[in-house]
């Protein structure tokens, strides 16, 4: 009894591989040839005039869903996205418009599709927002409340910056919602030196742009010590008299001192019942508190009550 070939054993498991092989791309080839139905995302692009003009703050869609019918090779073209035409469909008056109806794109889309035939636009409606573009300019303003310096530490100079004045774009609606000014936020903190820095625009809404877009804002810093000193207070009017020391507090830059003992005075100011004393101060000093801060006109006594 003869032995069988080894090789001709093994070759027969290969030989059932290529046919089934074979026979599947024959399938494929057969169903790829039969007409069908598929849904795809169809490419469309939307035009409109004046685009220098507008503003899009949302935009339409660059693909929507439609069905088509055609055969297999056709269908598996347009699902791959290979040599596909984009429909076109011009929206008229786009920033008073802001949907579309499907059925409006249908003459677009079917003018466009090649090998296969349209069967209805999947996309029910189609929102978009174009607005008209504006602008404004607003002023720039600095939060001074909002300085954070180091204890004993103040501004000395005025705030210097190098733009007065910001020119913001966007999109209509948001250019009216616009205050007349941009108020600087300085977020540095204990600041103990003269400032100098460059400050971004930030806070405008996501669809506005500012010009300039950074501001450089600087100014001066010194450190202060602070001081306490007695003031004469004298008051004689309508048979009221007051004859006191008011107790003042100030801060002065460190280094400096008062040259004159009269360059720091109380007025008495009245108002209604009451007697006020303002202090009239140097342009260097600032002043931190009065004690005590107002009399009481008292008409019996004839005198002036703390």
């Amino acid at each position: 009894m003869g032995v069988k070939n080894p090789s001709s054993i093994i070759s027969q498991p290969k030989i059932l591989l290529y046919c089934f092989i074979a026979g599947f791309f024959i399938w494929i080839f057969n169903e790829l040839n039969n007409r069908s139905n598929a849904t795809i995302l169809y490419p469309i692009d939307f035009k409109y005039d004046d685009n220098d003009e507008l503003f899009v703050v949302n935009g339409p869609p660059k693909f929507i869903e439609i069905s088509i019918n055609g055969t297999g090779w056709n269908l598996l073209r347009n699902l791959l996205k290979l040599n596909v035409r984009s429909a076109e469909y011009k929206i008229n008056k786009p920033s008073q418009t802001k949907f579309l109806i499907s059925n409006s794109l249908i003459p677009n889309i079917s003018e466009s599709l090649e090998g296969v035939s349209l069967n209805y636009v999947v996309t029910d409606s189609i929102f978009f927002n174009i607005e008209i573009k504006s602008n404004k300019n607003l002023n720039v303003r600095v939060d001074t409340s909002k300085i954070s310096f180091k204890d004993n530490f103040d501004r000395i100079s005025n705030i210097f910056l190098s733009h007065n004045e910001i020119k913001v774009e966007g999109p209509q609606s948001k250019i009216k919602s616009l205050d007349d000014n941009y108020t600087l936020i300085i977020e540095d903190q204990n600041i103990d030196s003269d400032y100098d820095e460059e400050i971004k625009i930030e806070g405008l809404n996501e669809y506005l742009t500012a010009t300039p877009d950074k501001i450089n804002l600087s100014f001066e810093v010194a450190e202060f010590v602070k001081e306490e000193v007695s003031l004469k207070a004298n008051y004689f009017k309508d048979n009221f008299s007051l004859d006191t020391l008011i107790v003042v507090s100030y801060k002065i830059k460190k280094g400096d001192v008062l040259e004159e003992s009269d360059s720091l005075y109380v007025n008495l100011k009245t108002e209604s019942s009451l007697l006020i004393p303002e202090i009239v101060a140097p342009s260097n000093i600032q002043i931190l508190n009065i004690s005590p801060n107002s009399f009481i006109l008292d008409k019996w006594s004839l005198n002036l009550l703390v």
